[in-house]
């Protein structure tokens, strides 16, 4: 069956698994806070995303990629108006989530990284490992802070501050990992109090930013097994700093509520003891405005690492229940997920068809229009043509030297990622900044590209060859929509397709061809909406 490597079978919404806890209650508490805020604004928020539209959402939300045709005419035929809720509980617990998910953390801890360094694969796999294992965001962070080198995946959480110590002069690398401590876990960004204080923020002082710095002033990277960098705290390190004209100054172990710490020892165990836990407001908000912003399409705070008094959420109450739910059911990431997929928040359509202009997004009264991420469209754009099964064929004769033992949709997924064709669409999508803008030269390298050239060639398992084979234009438009876009053609879309494929004098591969491409090319494609 065409594109079998891209699912495990329908999804089994019957018998899709409880997750622990009840985070309906969550999603209540979601709903009832922006209620309130629509009320108490005069807002009526838009209506319920269409099933086809809540169907690919949910997929590229929790797996990083759109359904399969199978998978979408499924989900579309089935009638249990229970099923959307089931389908978001399964996904959570579906072996392609902590596939896809281990990218999303890898591009919060290390986007700013300019490129790989050794022992980057091995991470992957801590996190991949992590996930599957719904370990909880403390003791993630605490094995991040604190790797242990004797776990053999474990080990490979060394790499986020020993990849910050890889370059540079020992301040450039002290202030490379203070910053990504502080933005990652704690939801701020210290460095413009680093020469003196934050010109902005009252609470962050010169000596917030060295008190946090000092926490980590013993840590210097050590080689580690094979490629697995390891970290060392050496008895060295102490943290000094001049403020504007103010004598050198010794840093204290300063917490960012301004906690002094007496560690005599460790000292990232002593940052991991006061800062990550279920009492440390920084820490559990973080998250869940991060969390927050990955699903919803905008943070409570905005930017997401900049959450202080002089910035205040846009549903301060939300964001405080959201993160003390967290840390109550100890900091469960899947539970936080389902929470916020379960609202009418998150559910709602992306059209607005109600009075007056499109409210801010910050109201949450209408879905968030999301471009999809690169890697998203990369994935997206080698599983609509059928590239992927291309891939998989070819992953199956180099099962031996590739040390694959199955090729699952993740195994392909994981190798396609280490491929130079996915780099380059990666690199070729990338958005600096916001807010996304689709340009002609992106059309235009969908349109001659040679990798996209090779995903719209005809073959045993692309979607160009079974489109030239089937028996009439309804059946082409029909297979190519439930591919591409992951729902049925219109009438009037169903007639455009077949009124193309008449064009004398052109190879119907080619029609097909362009009938493809054209969806490919297409608003509705490039965005979570």
């Amino acid at each position: 069956m065409r594109y079998a490597i891209l699912t495990l079978g329908a999804i089994a919404l019957t018998h899709a698994p409880v997750l622990a806890g009840d985070e309906r209650d969550l999603s209540r508490k979601i709903d009832s806070h922006i209620a309130a805020a629509h009320k108490k604004n005069g807002l009526a928020p838009a209506p319920r995303a269409e099933q086809h539209e809540l169907l690919r959402r949910t997929y590229l939300d929790v797996l990083g990629r759109i359904p399969t045709p199978e998978e979408a005419a499924a989900y579309l035929k089935d009638t249990d108006p229970d099923k959307h809720r089931k389908l978001i509980d399964a996904l959570l617990t579906h072996p392609e989530m902590p596939v896809y998910w281990r990218g999303v953390f890898n591009h919060w801890l290390n986007g700013a990284l300019e490129e790989k360094r050794a022992g980057a694969d091995e991470f992957l796999a801590f996190l991949e490992k992590r996930l599957a294992d719904n370990a909880g965001w403390d003791k993630i962070a605490r094995e991040l802070l604190d790797p242990n080198e004797k776990d053999a995946t474990g080990a490979g959480a060394a790499y986020f501050l020993a990849s910050r110590l890889a370059g540079g002069d020992r301040m450039e690398q002290l202030d490379s990992m203070t910053v990504a401590v502080s933005s990652v876990f704690f939801g701020v960004q210290m460095q413009c109090a680093k020469c003196h204080n934050h010109p902005s923020v009252d609470a962050w002082k010169q000596e917030n930013y060295y008190g946090l710095a000092s926490f980590l002033g013993r840590t210097y990277s050590a080689k580690g097994t094979g490629s697995v960098p390891a970290l060392v705290e050496k008895g060295d390190g102490v943290v000094k700093f001049t403020g504007r004209g103010k004598p050198e100054q010794t840093a204290r172990l300063l917490f960012l509520d301004g906690k002094v710490s007496d560690a005599k020892g460790d000292r990232r165990k002593a940052l991991i003891e006061t800062g990550v836990n279920a009492t440390s407001p920084y820490f559990k908000r973080a998250m869940a405005n991060r969390m927050w912003k990955q699903l919803v399409g905008v943070g409570l705070v905005e930017p997401v690492d900049q959450i202080h008094d002089g910035n205040p959420a846009s549903h301060p109450e939300l964001l405080n229940d959201l993160a003390d739910d967290f840390a109550r059911n100890s900091f469960d990431l899947r539970r936080l997920m389902a929470g916020i997929l379960h609202s009418d928040a998150y559910l709602r359509s992306s059209k607005w068809t109600g009075p007056g202009a499109r409210p801010e997004p910050k109201r949450y009264a209408v879905a968030a229009l999301k471009p999809l991420s690169p890697p998203q469209l990369a994935i997206a754009l080698a599983q609509a043509t059928g590239y992927t099964e291309t891939l998989r064929a070819k992953y199956e004769r180099e099962k031996a030297r590739l040390k694959l033992d199955a090729i699952t949709f993740g195994a392909v997924r994981k190798q396609f990622e280490r491929e130079r064709e996915y780099g380059t669409l990666v690199a070729r999508f990338k958005q600096e900044g916001e807010p996304f803008q689709a340009n002609a030269s992106h059309a235009l390298f969908l349109s001659y590209n040679p990798i996209v050239q090779t995903m719209l060639k005809p073959g045993p398992g692309e979607l160009v060859g079974q489109l030239a084979k089937a028996k009439d234009g309804a059946e082409v438009a029909r297979l190519a929509y439930l591919a591409v876009l992951s729902r049925p053609p219109s009438t009037d879309e169903v007639a455009d397709v077949v009124k193309y494929l008449a064009t004398p004098g052109v190879a119907r591969e080619e029609l097909c061809r362009d009938v493809i491409w054209a969806l490919l090319a297409s608003t509705e494609f490039r965005f979570n909406h």
